[in-house]
């Protein structure tokens, strides 16, 4: 999915044999979030595999520009799309979802 901000296109995508989700700007990955996908276990709510967000990161220079929450939303509507749920150990997709009830009934 690209996106533009301030007229620089900027490229979303998952990235599933590496297990994480980048955004890119001329072919160059400049952030990701990583994740974990594991078997529903005894204190979630889901009835098949969760997905797990561990880490969110965007490259300081280019930084202050929204990429990470929107590299966060991207990742979390593709696997709600995809029938999952998830869980975060990652402080910035923690308070993603803090902000954004949407997605409550995705979480395990």
């Amino acid at each position: 999915m690209d996106i533009d901000i301030s007229g620089e296109t900027f490229t979303i995508a998952e990235d599933a044999a590496a297990k994480r989700f980048t955004v890119s700007h001329a072919g160059k990955v400049i952030g990701l979030v990583d994740y974990i996908d594991r078997e529903t276990s005894a204190d979630d709510t889901a009835d098949g595999p969760v997905r797990i967000f561990t880490h969110t990161e965007v490259s300081p220079e280019w930084g202050g520009r929204g990429l990470a929450a929107k590299l966060v939303r991207y990742a979390l509507e593709t696997s709600a799309e995809a029938g999952l749920k998830f869980r975060t150990t990652c402080s910035y997709v923690q308070n993603f979802l803090a902000k954004n009830d949407e997605f409550d009934k995705f979480v395990a």
